[in-house]
């Protein structure tokens, strides 16, 4: 698809290559060649959150977009298992796979991006506990992993070249989700009794 400056036109197979891409990311080896190709190629960026933003009413689409955010996000760490690599090759590669999540996080610095996750978090939690569906409750845990990813990327200042009075990524980033009242959800399940399952990942 391409965005023409105002809004998304996805493929008309965009479905099915964004379950691919899942199949792909899935089957990616040791040295996670496909993330790491991927990552270069900025998709993020150019594609899932543009799409993200303009495909959201469709519920499938939206869930799938999701699912890729969450992983494209997944700190490097955790991909090797909690254990740096040791091998020249390993580290390399695993620098590599930090450099690209401190891209994507630059992508997430956009208050029109919390604001329809935080839309949606809402809607979600208004359904009481005891009727949500378990879609409904993977909906709630993939958007607080999905902003805990974004947050626990590291900065690199010597990517951002901003001076010392400047907000840097992170600090833009809490600024978007309080402008748009994403933190008020997060601080909501945080004190609510009955979302305790949610308060590992806010």
């Amino acid at each position: 698809g391409y965005h023409d400056g105002v809004k998304y036109h996805a493929d008309t197979d965009f479905l099915q290559c964004l379950k691919h891409l899942i199949w792909i990311l899935r089957r990616d080896g040791e040295t996670h060649e496909y993330r790491r190709y991927i990552g270069h190629k900025q998709l993020l960026k150019s594609d899932l959150l543009p799409m993200l933003l303009d495909c959201s009413e469709d519920t499938e689409v939206a869930d799938v977009l999701l699912r890729l955010l969450v992983n494209f996000t997944n700190p490097a760490l955790l991909l090797y298992r909690e254990e740096l690599p040791k091998d020249n090759v390993g580290r390399r590669n695993f620098l590599e796979l930090v450099e690209i999540l401190q891209r994507y996080k630059e992508s997430f610095a956009v208050d029109a991006v919390w604001a329809l996750l935080g839309k949606r978090l809402e809607k979600t939690l208004e359904i009481d506990w005891a009727e949500r569906s378990e879609d409904q409750g993977l909906t709630i845990e993939r958007i607080l992993v999905l902003a805990r990813n974004v947050l626990q990327v590291p900065s690199d200042p010597d990517l951002e070249r901003r001076t010392d009075n400047d907000a840097n990524v992170h600090d833009q980033i809490i600024w978007s989700m309080n402008q748009a009242g994403f933190l008020d959800l997060v601080l909501f399940v945080l004190s609510s009794e009955s979302e305790q399952q949610y308060h590992l990942h806010a």
